[in-house]
């Protein structure tokens, strides 16, 4: 739930390797590959260990046209879904895509629903956008990737694959793809063992230079089957030397073969120094002088590292800026034999030193693990917990499984860690089995304030899924405890929404207070992030300042990124300008959370909020079918992929926010429908009092609808007031309501005392939204009443003012706002800042839609960023120019195509070109 993290991989896995010196030319091969690269979708290098795939494609790459963009992966064994994303998108940075959401984001975006098939609709959007003439994604060692989802993504990926992009994959295995449609289809082309094989030619090329006693072409053949491996094996014999006792020369040289062969052609040829120092590197993945420094203990790793290239040992040279060696892995399996052979007493302290140098926290988890380090293991699991929690489940599963059953068991920050990632996903029956057991660990080893903090997290839970008794109850006797400011806040956030659950409305604003004063001496954005939940109580008494001041605070911390903590700001203020009447800034600000909530991979807390926003605010503007798609998804959401709980808890909820959707557009039908599913949906995990309130004031629409005036009029009494007490101010409405509903009755006197109470707020541009929710013909109807001396000149033109602006946004025209200008303050650095409120003007999605897109739609740093572009400046040259960071950059892009309606940067430069000429 945090701000976007970079990526803790080594680099080297997305870095290929050099062409090793002294390659032959294999022109056959070559020109074979290099058409299959340059033309095909899908090229295949598939044979065992040591047939050159690497090699090839190593080199082949070199020739590729200069305007072809390269991303490589080498995939490792702990290559999860997430990695390997990671890993693609960091390979793809250098080409300056123009993503729509963040990449970081699409390792949540893959945890959802149907969510392989929206990553893979990123990626080829993205790829589809892209200004290179050719693009080649390389996957090597595929074989080591053991998560199935990576292919069905990648088969995703091809199914759509844009033509000027091409995949290669290179593998021990056949990878499991639907390779029979596409060979049928001929959009694959394969390169087997048979293929990959030296040749006569190729052989006699190898030999152009060999010293004397060098075995000849048929003999090496005899002996290797074209064999890569074993050719270089066999030419790395000292001139006139033998083979090995027992192997006649003219047998062929397999991997049965190969340990007794290294042992005793390649390693006994080795000076002590080199072959003990390359032994105990053998731990590491990648060899760099800093690393082999740490694992070795030689101060003169780079001199060593230096001789094994110049040695041509079974070795690539990765493209990186310092010297990146990689084993290959018939020489590393070789050697790791070896060293736990002649130095079994060291191989957990390499272990040990490996996983210290190692910023990759899965690799530093998987040293420890081989070490049988359980403790540190799982204590680097803990202190990187959130960044874990962060990439995804399948991240933190990932690391956790390497530990055996019982170490988890006994270890209660790894429950905690995962009733908390199941928190932040809204899984709150796994949650709380976690917590529980978190808890419980907690208290057996002494350690309180951790109890505290699972008891915090479990209650919070608890209150999320209809407990809110029990949740009142320990959240309660944890607010008496001596807390940290941090879990005090917590607890205060968890507090207020039981008071909210029960409608105990006057408690909220203390509560909020009580968790604000805690977390401005805590400022952190991962604990603010915890709170950021909080629009829904716009317009609750005393609320309105404490907001603002969260926001204002929430925004300072948290930066430029997108987060969810800046989309939960966003959807405060668009609620804030939503009870002011100001519906041009509430859909501005609703547009920036859901650009955020777009970038960080649609996480389920943001986009409820969002959805229920959305409903809202578009019947506002007449528009039925951006409110219905909006309802809907959040509906689909709710009852097909949320857990029983949530879903059991919050059902009423979302279904009442469509129904008052339905009546601001006049959609009766649709209204009678939703009014029996939330009568169906009641049971004994609702927030009951809500919930009753809830099916009260749908009753009285339908009452409405039948003409069942007095009936209407009762259950509004019920809900009318003026105080609120749920989202979106339904105690206005419904005073607003009925009001009308007495004027009809001919009860006029009845009717402005009703509205009285209302009147000094709104003449203050407070409290207008929940009047716009009556709906335009109530608001019309009541502005053109007869209120003589009942109401004075003010009043009436307060009526007057917020049924023009009912009337004005259904039409989608300019009116007059019922409220004051909003202090540009307020925004703190947005693009919002100094905009005039007082009017009512069609939002950016909506001109968007309408097809008017142009560069007025951008804000003023977007139209910097989009010159630099127009000018060819790559990602990076803009973050340098204006300092910012390259994720905002990207950011910056992404929003510049998405208001212009374009998919590439050079349409985007295009439109500037034109604007810049006119």
């Amino acid at each position: 739930m945090q701000t976007l993290l970079p990526s803790t991989f080594a680099l080297a896995k997305i870095q290929p390797p050099q062409p090793r010196a002294g390659l032959v030319e294999r022109p056959e091969l070559e020109r074979s590959l290099a058409a299959a690269l340059q033309y095909g979708r899908l090229t295949l290098l598939l044979a065992p260990a040591g047939f050159g795939k690497t090699a090839a494609l190593t080199r082949q790459i070199r020739l590729l046209p200069d305007d072809c963009a390269l991303a490589w992966v080498s995939a490792d064994e702990d290559d999860q879904l997430q990695r390997f994303l990671a890993c693609l998108t960091a390979a793809l940075e250098p080409h300056d895509l123009p993503w729509r959401v963040a990449p970081e984001a699409l390792a949540t975006l893959a945890l959802a629903e149907h969510g392989l098939r929206d990553v893979a609709g990123e990626l080829i959007n993205a790829l589809a956008s892209s200004e290179a003439e050719r693009g080649l994604i390389v996957i090597d060692d595929a074989h080591r990737i053991a998560d199935r989802q990576v292919f069905e993504l990648l088969q995703l990926v091809l199914d759509r694959l844009p033509a000027r992009w091409a995949i290669a994959i290179a593998s021990r295995v056949e990878p499991p793809l639907a390779l029979a449609r596409w060979r049928a289809a001929g959009e694959v082309t394969e390169f087997r063992q048979y293929d990959l094989r030296f040749s006569e030619s190729d052989v006699a090329a190898l030999l152009a230079d060999a010293p004397p006693g060098t075995p000849g072409v048929r003999e090496l053949l005899e002996r290797t089957d074209g064999w890569a491996a074993g050719l270089r094996l066999s030419l790395s014999v000292r001139a006139g030397a033998s083979v090995r006792v027992g192997a006649p020369r003219s047998a062929a040289l397999t991997q049965r073969h190969l340990f007794d062969y290294l042992a005793t052609e390649v390693l006994a040829d080795m000076p002590a120094e080199l072959r003990d120092f390359l032994l105990r590197c053998s731990v590491l993945p990648e060899l760099t002088a800093a690393r082999c420094a740490q694992v070795s203990g030689r101060a003169d790793a780079d001199r060593l590292l230096e001789q094994i290239e110049r040695r041509g040992l079974f070795v690539s040279v990765l493209d990186a800026d310092e010297l990146t060696l990689r084993l290959h892995d018939l020489f590393r399996d070789f050697l790791e034999d070896r060293l736990q052979r002649d130095h079994p007493d060291e191989l957990g302290e390499l272990l040990h030193r490996a996983a210290a140098g190692e910023p990759d926290v899965v690799r530093a988890v998987g040293f420890l693990a081989r070490a049988g380090d359980w403790d540190l293991a799982a204590e680097k699991i803990v202190s990187h917990g959130m960044q874990l929690i962060d990439m995804g489940r399948t991240a933190l599963a990932q690391v956790v499984a390497m530990l055996p059953p019982e170490q988890l068991d006994r270890r209660p920050d790894l429950h905690l860690l995962h009733g908390i990632a199941g928190f932040v996903e809204f899984e709150f029956e796994r949650t709380s089995a976690s917590l529980k057991r978190a808890v419980a660990g907690f208290a057996r080893d002494g350690r309180e304030r951790d109890a505290w903090q699972a008891r915090a997290y479990d209650s919070v839970m608890m209150q999320s899924i209809g407990r809110v008794d029990e949740a009142e109850r320990e959240l309660e006797t944890l607010r008496q405890l001596p807390l940290d400011d941090a879990l005090r806040a917590f607890v205060a956030f968890g507090r207020l929404w039981v008071e909210y659950a029960k409608l105990r409305t006057a408690n909220v604003a203390p509560l909020f207070g009580e968790m604000l004063d805690a977390l401005e001496r805590v400022p952190d954005p991962h604990v603010w992030t915890l709170c950021f939940f909080h629009s829904l109580l716009a317009g609750m008494p005393g609320i309105a300042p404490l907001i603002e001041r969260f926001d204002r605070i929430a925004l300072a911390i948290n930066g430029e990124a997108p987060s969810h903590l800046r989309a939960g700001v966003f959807h405060s203020r668009a609620a804030r300008a939503l009870e002011r009447g100001e519906l041009d800034q509430a859909f501005e600000y609703l547009a920036r959370a859901d650009d955020d909530g777009r970038w960080l991979g649609s996480p389920r807390s943001v986009t409820t909020e969002s959805r229920m926003a959305n409903t809202v605010l578009h019947a506002l503007r007449g528009d039925a079918p951006a409110s219905h798609a909006a309802a809907d998804a959040c509906e689909h959401d709710l009852k097909h992929e949320s857990s029983p709980g949530n879903r059991l808890t919050h059902a009423y909820e979302v279904i009442f926010n469509h129904i008052r959707a339905c009546w601001v557009l006049g959609d009766a039908v649709r209204l009678r429908e939703l009014d029996a599913e939330l009568r169906a949906c009641a049971n004994p995990f609702e927030w009951h009092a809500p919930a009753a309130m809830d099916r009260a004031f749908s009753a009285a629409m339908i009452a409405l609808l039948d003409g069942k005036l007095e009936r209407a009029a009762e259950l509004l009494a019920a809900v009318a007031g003026p105080v609120e007490h749920s989202c979106y101010f339904p105690a206005t409405q419904a005073l607003v309501m009925l009001a009308d509903v007495q004027r009809r009755l001919g009860d006029v006197d009845a009717a402005a005392a009703t509205l009285r109470p209302w009147m000094g707020d709104a003449q203050r541009g407070e409290r207008i939204g929940g009047a716009l929710l009556a709906g335009t013909e109530m608001l019309e109807g009541l502005a053109g009443a007869p209120w003589g001396a009942r109401l004075n000149s003010a009043q009436c033109a307060v009526l007057a003012r917020v049924a023009a602006i009912s009337r004005a946004a259904r039409e989608g025209r300019a009116a007059v706002a019922a409220a004051p200008a909003v202090d540009s303050s307020m925004t703190a650095a947005s693009d919002i800042a100094g905009r005039s409120a007082g009017r009512i003007v069609v939002p950016a999605g909506a001109a968007r839609s309408a097809g008017v897109p142009h560069i007025g739609q951008l804000t003023e740093r977007e139209r910097e960023v989009l010159e630099r572009m127009a000018a060819g400046d790559s990602n990076k040259l803009i973050a340098r120019a204006f300092d910012l960071s390259p994720h905002t950059v990207k950011r910056h892009v992404a929003n510049i195509l998405g208001k212009l309606g374009v998919e590439t940067r050079g349409q985007a430069a295009v439109r500037w070109r034109d604007h810049a000429a006119s």
